[in-house]
């Protein structure tokens, strides 16, 4: 990692923008990520680190 670079998670891309992890790039800055099933559909998905800003 480059220095004054924040850490980003490779390969998770996430669109939700009321995240405080979502670095305004697509980009999540957890330092790690849980994703569970929505209930009702299992064909989607939710993440449980999402942190309301």
């Amino acid at each position: 990692m480059e220095p004054n670079q924040e850490p980003i998670l490779r390969g998770i891309c996430c669109d939700v923008t009321n995240c405080v992890y979502n670095n305004g790039s697509c980009c999540c800055t957890a330092d790690s990520v849980h994703v569970n099933c929505c209930s009702g559909d299992p064909t989607k998905t939710k993440c449980d680190t999402f942190s309301e800003i």
